[in-house]
């Protein structure tokens, strides 16, 4: 139905917000949407499920992804919750602290990271950071112009703290 008012020219386009892969996957078996929200599968902290399932998925259908997860509903930024649950996954507090500690050695800080790593993926052409006043809209944007070392990504990767097949810039 939507695809059809999207072809006449009714709606210039339709698309989905989830918080989980499944329902993509499952829209793309029986539908074409345009877009889709990923609202928490994919972040510099948890993305390997989404690189071997949803993102081939997604850029075989020529849908594009729209990233609500960069922070882990604030994990990322130093929040006690985790895709919007109290409940912090196993090792995911040490993950977190190792990749603000390497970020440190680059003069640089894991928002940083988070925001270029996201974006690096070419099926994400947005992503909604988040932010509670004109503040933290400053400083998203400050992130997104920092310039993030090629040596940085590699580290991340040595140490297996980013999957192997994940895109990284460069």
């Amino acid at each position: 139905m939507l695809s059809e008012l999207r072809d006449q020219g009714v709606i210039k386009a339709w698309g989905m917000g989830v918080n989980k892969i499944e329902p993509i996957l499952d829209c793309l078996d029986s539908a074409d949407p345009d877009i889709c929200l990923s609202a928490t599968q994919y972040s510099i902290l948890e993305h390997k499920d989404a690189v071997d399932r949803l993102l081939p998925a997604v850029y075989k259908a020529g849908v594009k992804l729209v990233s609500g997860a960069g922070y882990n509903s604030g994990f990322v930024t130093g929040r006690d919750r985790y895709n919007y649950n109290d409940v912090i996954p196993k090792g995911m507090v040490e993950k977190r602290d190792r990749i603000n500690e390497i970020a440190r050695d680059y003069d640089i800080s894991i928002i940083d990271a988070a925001l270029h790593f996201v974006l690096s993926a070419k099926e994400f052409v947005s992503i909604i950071p988040g932010a509670s006043s004109p503040k933290h809209v400053i400083s998203n944007k400050e992130s997104l112009d920092t310039h993030i070392p090629k040596d940085f990504w590699y580290e991340l990767k040595s140490e297996g703290l980013i999957y192997k097949k994940a895109e990284t810039p460069y």
